[in-house]
């Protein structure tokens, strides 16, 4: 930990990247983070000393920014973190923790506080195995909000693939891209962000998990030994009609666990899940 930590937000004119940094210089381990780098636009200008701004001269992509700020940094780690995500003060001492017991990847825990009933529904499905709630313990994959991993460890397996659209997948590709080189991933979920993105609207988050599902296809074609899919992708593709149909009775299925903790937002739930199948049965006919 000699060299410290390397701090990389990817932004795209996020009204919170302000807050976001601001939480980030009153960590508790504060001494343990050597650099603070946005990766992105910012046209509310609230990126600020001591975070090193690198504008892009476009928009690009979450995986862009991320190898974009990890190609400069410094630290022997990287902490990726999202312009949405605000740490709580000893996230990086939570972290240092679990890297102290020799862990090389650790994701953090999501709280999810936005109290908006849209948004609330689609961090529960996204998130829900990576709440501030769940045991600590080894995940499949990192959602790549709050994650940690040495540096050169990232770039040995080529860091995120930037083939992936904005913010869907490119996180699940890289955890099992680490898995598949036997490196295993840490869960520890006191290290924690809460998590600011309002989806706002149904449309907003059937959009949201429709490209979550699409993206699930290429992941069961790239890493079929580790996460494969339920059936054959060929098998799927013919039933890709069938699926849409019956795609609300499998959601009804799959969110029933998730309602008992929130019942009144099963509706939406369903109706996000739904939004995945459909994005599935997209994602297997390309």
């Amino acid at each position: 930990m000699n060299a410290g930590i390397s701090v990389i937000i990817p932004n795209l004119h996020s009204p919170l990247i302000g807050e976001v940094i601001d939480a980030i210089t009153h960590q508790t381990e504060q001494r343990l983070i050597g650099e603070i780098i946005v990766v992105g636009q910012d046209c509310h200008r609230l990126v600020k000393p001591p975070a090193r701004h690198v504008e892009t001269s476009h928009p690009v992509s979450a995986a862009r920014a991320r190898n974009l700020g990890a190609a400069l940094a410094r630290g022997d780690h990287l902490l990726f973190i999202d312009s949405d995500c605000i740490a709580a003060p000893d996230l990086v001492e939570r972290i240092v923790a679990r890297l102290h017991k020799g862990d090389i990847v650790v994701c953090g825990g999501v709280v999810i506080e936005t109290g908006e009933y849209w948004s609330d529904c689609d961090n529960l499905l996204v998130f829900a195995d990576y709440l501030a709630t769940a045991p600590a313990g080894e995940r499949m994959w990192a959602p790549s909000l709050n994650l940690c991993i040495r540096r050169s460890v990232f770039w040995s397996i080529g860091g995120f693939d930037e083939r992936f659209p904005s913010a869907a997948g490119e996180d699940t590709d890289l955890s099992l891209r680490l898995r598949a080189s036997g490196i295993r991933i840490a869960f520890e979920p006191r290290a924690r962000v809460i998590h600011h993105h309002r989806r706002a609207t149904p449309r907003a988050v059937w959009e949201h998990l429709r490209a979550f599902g699409r993206v699930q296809a290429t992941i069961w074609r790239r890493h079929a030994r580790l996460m494969p899919p339920p059936l054959p992708l060929e098998r799927l593709r013919a039933l890709a009609p069938a699926l849409r149909a019956v795609a609300p009775f499998l959601a009804i299925r799959d969110t029933a666990t998730l309602a008992h903790h929130a019942p009144h937002l099963l509706p939406g739930l369903v109706w996000a899940r739904t939004a995945w199948y459909w994005g599935v049965a997209e994602g297997v006919g390309g």
